[in-house]
């Protein structure tokens, strides 16, 4: 077995390891606030502050799950899809890439932050005096803003939708279904953006919801895809004729 051959075994088992631990992250996300997830939650993420029962050790394993599933372990699929697709157009495909990896370390770091600020700050909220509570209220706050507001919506949302729209269009005659789900995926991406940009709480639950159904999905599909029917290396030749033969249509 190659490194080529054994990298895309890789890509695709991480893929899919992502795809259950990002399911994971999901449900506990959604058993830390007791299932009140709503489009006032949405708009404002500090409100999370003010669910009643909000539990700070499923909060905390979510984001987690959250770092691996719908991050760090995408990366060797990141990689795996530069090399293979690189033959196809260079330069577009060094530029996605640097979005997708910036996405994923982004979207990691937003993560690792909320692990380690979050639950300290909800344990000790109930032992608290009046006035303190009101300085833990605006620290946590603050600190969600910042991932929620900041890094995650819209910064890190822009980078992963370039990159899936990007993979998309150049894996269009490779695999046409993955293609037409990774642009599904970078458009719902680009809404969500879209959404908090323009501070519109509709738009945004839509593409939010989009993204975080499809991410896993999507994962899901490339790693079993890669498994059942590796894919053989794209030469330069065979590009540069699919080019012209799309042109000349």
């Amino acid at each position: 077995m190659n490194d080529n051959t054994s990298f895309q075994r890789l890509a695709a088992v991480t893929a899919i390891l992502a795809a259950l631990l990002a399911f994971g992250s999901g449900a506990l996300g959604w058993a830390a606030m007791s299932g009140n997830m709503t489009f006032a939650l949405l708009a404002d993420p500090s409100l999370m502050w003010a669910i009643a029962g909000l539990k700070a050790d499923a909060l905390r394993w979510s984001m987690i799950l959250d770092i691996f599933g719908y991050y760090l372990l995408l990366a060797p699929l990141a990689l795996w899809l530069w090399r293979w697709l690189e033959p196809k157009s260079p330069n577009l495909v060094r530029l996605c890439t640097f979005c997708g990896l910036a996405y994923l370390l982004i979207g990691a770091i937003g993560a690792a932050v909320l692990v380690a600020v979050a639950p300290p700050l909800i344990n000790a909220y109930p032992q608290a005096l009046s006035q303190q509570r009101d300085l833990l209220e605006v620290v946590f706050s603050g600190f969600i803003n910042t991932v929620f507001l900041g890094l995650w919506n819209p910064l890190e949302i822009i980078l992963g939708g370039v990159w899936w729209l990007g993979i998309g269009r150049l894996l269009h005659g490779e695999r046409r279904w993955l293609a037409n789900l990774s642009l599904i995926l970078g458009g719902f991406a680009l809404l969500d953006a879209a959404g908090r940009i323009l501070n519109n709480t509709a738009v945004f639950a839509v593409g939010l919801s989009g993204v975080l159904l499809l991410i896993p999905i999507w994962a899901l599909v490339f790693g079993l895809s890669l498994l059942r029917q590796p894919a053989t290396p794209i030469s330069q030749a065979s590009s540069d004729k699919a080019l012209t033969l799309g042109v000349m249509r």
